[in-house]
């Protein structure tokens, strides 16, 4: 396994601080850089019905979520999410669903500065920021609520989580977050039926 073994905390890819990585079930995985065949692997390969574990290592980090129940843990630290009413709190993980729906990309820029073309005319570009995540539809007690967590990795900046939330009717209620087991914050987010709410929050 990668994840969890301190072995595996840097990308194989000298221009490229972290790579993405998909473990299964069978102890095998698959990383977006395979150091042993050197080829990359595409994203839409991924076996999603094996799937356990999805995410990024590199810098000395290692980041990802479990897939049977949505937990991210971050360096070690395991970030929950649930949205609570004065009647009911939603637990948006933690549960026993597959969270396979998986998100991956890269915000990348480019210098438009003709003195730094490469041999094929292509000009350079920087990655900016690495995002992972996943999106998830549920049922949950007497609402239907669609869910979407992505933990953004900026160069130099700290890392966040982009929320989007979105339920069939009217919840007036507060995002909870909880790093291994205690809330950490609490955040008042009303959703208006059929609507999506977005949330940035700052990983602490």
């Amino acid at each position: 396994m990668i994840f969890g073994n301190k072995l595996y905390m840097h990308s194989p890819i000298p221009h490229q601080s972290k790579i993405w990585v998909a473990e299964y079930y069978d102890g095998t995985n698959m990383l977006e850089y395979d150091p042993e065949q050197k080829k990359n692997n595409d994203f839409y390969d991924i076996d999603k019905s094996k799937i356990i574990a999805f995410g990024l290592i590199g810098d000395g980090d290692q980041l990802f979520f479990n897939v049977a129940n949505g937990v991210f843990s971050i360096n070690g630290s395991s970030f929950q999410i649930a949205y609570k009413t004065d009647d009911e709190e939603y637990p948006l993980t933690g549960r026993t669903f597959l969270y396979n729906d998986l998100i991956q990309y890269k915000d990348a820029s480019t210098t438009a500065n003709v003195k730094y073309l490469d041999h094929s005319g292509s000009l350079p570009s920087r990655i900016e920021q690495y995002n992972f995540g996943y999106k998830k539809q549920m049922d949950l007690v007497n609402a239907n609520i669609s869910f979407q967590c992505v933990c953004s990795l900026p160069l130099n900046q700290p890392a966040y989580f982009q929320i989007k939330i979105s339920s069939n009717k009217d919840l007036d209620g507060k995002l909870i977050i909880r790093r291994d087991g205690m809330i950490v914050d609490e955040i008042n987010a009303p959703l208006l039926g059929n609507m999506s709410g977005n949330i940035h929050w700052e990983l602490r």
